[in-house]
């Protein structure tokens, strides 16, 4: 890549950005393959079919194509259903066999009681009592008993390394059913957070420990648990409490059937069954098949697309939608602020003034107007911009005017990179005393990023590193394994309170070379650490939270361990033609990614429209 400068990267790119838009917009799909019917002309009314009585029984065979929600997702988890094997993810459909104590809905703010009715902590969170709900029943008729979770609690103390273990392996002392319906988690720390992060679910947070069912899993060796796959249709396996079972599962779909009978509905906590009769998984493959699908009403909810992407679309096609409906930013705030995350155990990013230099090199607005076409929201906090946590970010304004990230500077880059005891070579590139030049490359995974990369690369470039945007096939290892210098990644933390964000600091960084996915930055800092454990034992409402969350900013801000860059949006068009009353920003019941925990609550709040 040639040198250019800063004039002429404005210039070039925002004319590229500018005439790619303009060529998308116009552009036809492509015609995928035509599905069952015919559907009317664009804005011709849909003809309404009536409404048939769905059949109970399981599997349910033929399902019609306004009864069956299509979910246009990651690869479909073949044939195995068991949260402890190695690469499960509830991330590949299988999150609407997840039923949890509580659900949180980040979006409205609001604690969604399930499968507990109530939750009660002793007076220093040593001990949680939850009480559930009566009539709860397993999926083969079972009662579903607080003994049940107890079961299921102890073996992930017992047994090391399970799934989603690792909150009650550290923090859990002993469990205990006092009766079917009440549960006793005693301690060995104080935890005010301990029902929300382990028995509540919220996006993608949320363990699975209500979620499995000891009449099937009582006699499977302990070293046998990550290899039980526990698929099987006849036997109606997995047993879960769920409204829905699978009936098939391969490796180019999985198809999630709603059981003859639902508890919520039998115990009166919901008026009805969810309106889909049938979920059916499909393997995601790109940007464009998603949106030709999505314009032929072939599918109803795909990955989150790209912000140039989801505009041709609307353009194209008025049966569909977004969170914030047809106008940008495309989609709601996700819980995951990117930055340009350093890896600061690698010389000279191991120095706070070389972070900062990449801080003033790097123009947030401009990534987001270039890459975005303004489609956006700048970040200058690790934190996603919800209400609670506005509260904290509000009252520290002094320490963000003061560490101001988000100031453009190649000169005060330039002071700080000599500072740091770097020179600029022949090249016009910042090397070392040693001479090593700075590996600036900046590591980021498409189509993820790759509107993103190249131009913050471009812009490291212009005030002097050496930097390209690199995705190799082992991207996402490359990031975590110390290879790469700069990369591109989300912060996935707090939701309703700072601790979560501040906890992906918290970890002993392992080696060089390993894969550290909890401490990703390799950063530590001792008075960091040491506050964070008196926020850890300090609870959610007490006002001693935001005296501690502005001593922490300001050591995060002096040391700048990662570039704040911008908000991360889910940006999800949605099929409105056979599919109503999905999440929006008039209606935010919960955020609408079906591949999240809270993919229950998502569909129990859609209305079959009956178009043909």
């Amino acid at each position: 890549m040639s040198k250019i400068t800063r004039r002429e990267f404005l210039r070039v790119t925002a004319a590229t950005a500018a005439g790619a838009f303009l060529a998308a917009c116009g552009a036809k799909a492509t015609t995928a393959p035509e599905v069952e019917g015919e559907a009317p002309a664009e804005g011709e009314t849909a003809p309404e079919v009536a409404e048939v009585e769905r059949p109970k029984t399981f599997p349910l065979g033929d399902v019609p194509r306004n009864k069956t929600l299509i979910y246009y997702n990651n690869t479909p988890c073949a044939g195995n259903m068991n949260p402890l094997a190695s690469g499960w993810t509830h991330q590949n459909g299988n999150a609407i066999l997840l039923e949890y104590p509580a659900f949180y809905s980040v979006m409205a703010d609001k604690e969604i009681m399930w499968q507990a009715e109530s939750y009660k902590f002793n007076e220093d969170a040593t001990e949680v009592t939850v009480v559930f709900r009566k009539g709860i029943k397993w999926s083969d008729g079972t009662p579903f008993t607080a003994g049940d979770v107890a079961w299921s609690m102890d073996l992930h103390k017992r047994v090391a390394g399970l799934n989603r273990g690792g909150t009650v392996a550290a923090e859990m002392e002993a469990v205990e059913a006092v009766d079917d319906t009440t549960l006793k988690v005693t301690l060995n720390q104080t935890d005010w957070r301990f029902f929300s992060k382990s028995m509540s679910a919220r996006y993608d947070l949320g363990d699975y420990y209500t979620n499995f069912a000891p009449q099937v899993w009582k006699d499977v060796p302990e070293d046998q648990l990550t290899a039980f796959k526990v698929f099987d249709v006849a036997k109606g396996w997995p047993i879960t409490t769920s409204a829905y079972g699978a009936s098939e599962s391969t490796e180019t779909n999985t198809k999630y059937d709603l059981r003859p009978t639902w508890w919520a509905v039998e115990t009166g906590l919901v008026e009805k069954e969810p309106a889909p009769w049938r979920i059916l998984q499909l393997p995601f493959t790109n940007d464009t098949t998603a949106a030709q699908l999505l314009i032929n009403k072939e599918i109803d909810h795909p990955l989150d697309l790209r912000p140039l992407v989801v505009g041709n679309i609307l353009n194209q096609a008025e049966h569909l939608t977004t969170y914030t409906g047809r106008k940008p930013p495309y989609g709601y705030l996700d819980w995951w602020p990117i930055s340009v995350q350093c890896c600061t155990m690698k010389p000279p990013f191991d120095n706070p003034k070389v972070r900062w230099a990449v801080a003033y090199a790097i123009n947030q607005q401009q990534v987001l107007d270039i890459a975005w076409f303004g489609a956006g929201t700048v970040a200058n906090s690790p934190f996603p911009n919800y209400p609670k946590l506005l509260g904290y970010l509000n009252d520290i304004k002094d320490l963000t005017d003061k560490y101001n990230v988000l100031e453009y500077s190649v000169t005060k880059c330039a002071e700080l990179m000599t500072e740091a005891g770097c020179t600029k070579n022949a090249d016009g590139f910042w090397a070392m005393a040693d001479g090593t030049v700075v590996d600036g490359d900046l590591y980021a995974g498409v189509p993820l990023f790759g509107d993103l990369a190249p131009v913050v690369a471009e812009q490291l470039r212009i005030a002097g590193f050496k930097s390209e945007h690199k995705a190799p096939p082992d991207v996402w290892a490359a990031k975590v394994d110390g290879r790469a210098s700069l990369f591109l990644f989300g912060h996935g933390g707090a939701t309703y309170d700072p601790l979560d964000t501040f906890n992906l600091y918290k970890s002993v960084p392992l080696p060089m070379g390993e894969q550290d996915w909890s401490n990703i930055t390799r950063w530590q800092n001792a008075d960091f650490l040491a506050l964070l454990q008196e926020m850890t034992n300090t609870a959610m409402d007490d006002p001693k939270m935001k005296e501690l969350f502005r001593s922490m900013m300001e050591i995060w801000y002096t040391e700048l361990p990662d570039v704040p860059l911008v908000q991360w949006y889910h940006r999800i068009p949605v099929n409105t033609w056979y599919w109503d009353n999905w999440p929006n920003e008039e209606n935010p019941y919960i955020n609408t990614a079906l591949w999240h925990q809270t993919m229950l609550v998502v569909v129990m709040g859609l209305k079959a429209t009956n178009n043909a």
